[in-house]
C-alpha cells in the first residue's frame, strides 16, 4: 500500500512538473511567431552575466548608458528575430540579412537583447508584441540590455558558392563573443549551443534562379560537437591580417570563395571591410577622395558662382562706361555740327557734314582740328653799332 502510494504521488508529481514545463524556458527556446517566415529563438549564454540597470538614473539614450547597468551572477540568454525577407529570398537575423549576406566582403553587425535565461515563451511573445524585436525601441534604455554580437557563420549549400539545383541551404550559427558598450567578452565554445535553420525553395528551383521563394522549413539547437561535419568546430588559428593579402579569407569553409569569412569577430571589419587586408586599404582611400569631393565640391561650385558674379560685374561696369563716353561724344559731334564749330562754310553744299567725315566703309572718323593759332613776329631794331662797339 505504501508503494502505491509512493508511485501515486510520484505520478502526480510528474504530470505538475509537465505542465510548468510547458512554459519554462530550457523547454520552449524556439518560439513560432508564424509558421515557415518568423521565429523567435532564445540562446542561453553560459558564463555571461546578466545585466540590471538602474532604473531610477540611467538616460533615455542607451548609447549614453553604459555606466548605468551592473552585472549579476545569473543564467542570461539573448532573443533572436528569424524571419524572412518580404520576397522570401533572404533570411534575416534580427532584421540583418545573413543567407545570403547583402555583401561576402561586409559581414552584417548583429545586435541582440539580453534576457534572463529563464523568461518563458509567453513573455517572449508579449515581448515581440510590444515592438521590442521590431526596432520599435532601438536606440532607447531599457531593462533588457542591448548587445553585439561575434558569430560563427557557416552555410552548407550557400548560395554564393552555387549554384545548387532544389535547393536547401542549412545555416550554422554559434555566438562566440558579447559586445557591452565599450567591453567584450569571449564565450566558452564548448558550453555554447548552435543554431541550424534549415531553407527550402518552395519552387524546387536552381539558388540563382530569380524566382525563387525559401521558407523555414526547421530550427533547431544542438551542441557544438553535433553541429559541424568536414569543417573544424573552431576557428584553426588567428594570423594578422596584413596587406600581404587582398581580403584574408578565414580558413575552415566548407569551399574556398564567397563567402570569404566564418568567424566574424566584430574588431575585425568595418564598413570598408576586412581590416588590415589590401581591399579594406584601398576602399578607404578611394571613400576619402570621394567625400572630400563631395564636401568640397558645393564650395567649388560658389567659388565659381562668386568669381562670375564678380567678372560679369566689372564686364557690365566696363560696358556702361564706354556706352556713356560714346554717348557723349556722339553727343559733342552733333553740337559741333549745328555750330558750325569745325570749318565747315556756310554755303558748302557739296557734300553733307556727316557725308565728309565719313570713310569709304562707312564708319565715322574724327573731324579735323581747327588751325592753331599763329603769332605774328614783331619786326626787330637792331643797333648795329653798338654791337660793333660791344
Amino acid at each position: 500500500m505504501k508503494t502505491a502510494f509512493a508511485l501515486l504521488f510520484l505520478g502526480l508529481s510528474t504530470l505538475a512538473q509537465a505542465d510548468v514545463s510547458l512554459d519554462y524556458p530550457s523547454y520552449t527556446s524556439i518560439t513560432w511567431i508564424k509558421f515557415q517566415r518568423s521565429a523567435v529563438v532564445k540562446i542561453d549564454t553560459p558564463g555571461y552575466p546578466l545585466w540590471l540597470m538602474d532604473k531610477a538614473n540611467a538616460p533615455i539614450l542607451h548609447e549614453q548608458a553604459e555606466n548605468f547597468y551592473w552585472p549579476q551572477d545569473k543564467p542570461s540568454a539573448v532573443l533572436l528575430n528569424i524571419t524572412m525577407s518580404l520576397d522570401n529570398k533572404t533570411l534575416l537575423v534580427n532584421h540583418k540579412p545573413i543567407l545570403p549576406l547583402a555583401d561576402s566582403n561586409i559581414p552584417p553587425l548583429i545586435e541582440a537583447y539580453q534576457v534572463p535565461a529563464d523568461i518563458t515563451a509567453s513573455q517572449i511573445k508579449g515581448l515581440t508584441s510590444n515592438g521590442l524585436l521590431n526596432r520599435h525601441w532601438e536606440g532607447l534604455t531599457l531593462g533588457w540590455r542591448y548587445l553585439a554580437l561575434d558569430y560563427d557563420r557557416l552555410v552548407w549549400s550557400d548560395p554564393e558558392q552555387g549554384p545548387w539545383q532544389n535547393h536547401v541551404p542549412t545555416l550554422s550559427f554559434r555566438i562566440m563573443g558579447i559586445g557591452a558598450h565599450s567591453r567584450s567578452d569571449v564565450l566558452d565554445s564548448s558550453k555554447q549551443k548552435v543554431l541550424h535553420i534549415t531553407l527550402a525553395d518552395s519552387n524546387h528551383g536552381s539558388s540563382n534562379s530569380p524566382d525563387r521563394l525559401y521558407g523555414i522549413t526547421k530550427i533547431e539547437l544542438k551542441h557544438i560537437e553535433d553541429s559541424y561535419a568536414y569543417v573544424p568546430a573552431t576557428e584553426p588559428e588567428r594570423k594578422e591580417c596584413t596587406l600581404s593579402s587582398w581580403k584574408c579569407p578565414d580558413k575552415g569553409l566548407y569551399r574556398e570563395g564567397a563567402p570569404w569569412y566564418r568567424f566574424i569577430w566584430r574588431e575585425r571589419f568595418d564598413k570598408y571591410g576586412r581590416v588590415g587586408s589590401l581591399r579594406h586599404a584601398l576602399v578607404k582611400k578611394m571613400d576619402a577622395v570621394l567625400r572630400i569631393l563631395r564636401d568640397a565640391g558645393p564650395s567649388m561650385v560658389l567659388s565659381f558662382i562668386i568669381l562670375m558674379s564678380a567678372a560679369l560685374a566689372i564686364m557690365g561696369i566696363i560696358g556702361i562706361v564706354k556706352h556713356c563716353v560714346g554717348k557723349r561724344e556722339k553727343r559733342i559731334r552733333d553740337l559741333a555740327e549745328d555750330d558750325r564749330l569745325l570749318g565747315v562754310k556756310e554755303g558748302d553744299d557739296e557734300m553733307d557734314f556727316r557725308e565728309r567725315y565719313t570713310d569709304e566703309d562707312g564708319e565715322g572718323i574724327p573731324p579735323p582740328l581747327p588751325p592753331r593759332p599763329v603769332v605774328a613776329e614783331k619786326d626787330v631794331l637792331i643797333d648795329l653799332e653798338s654791337t660793333e662797339t660791344a
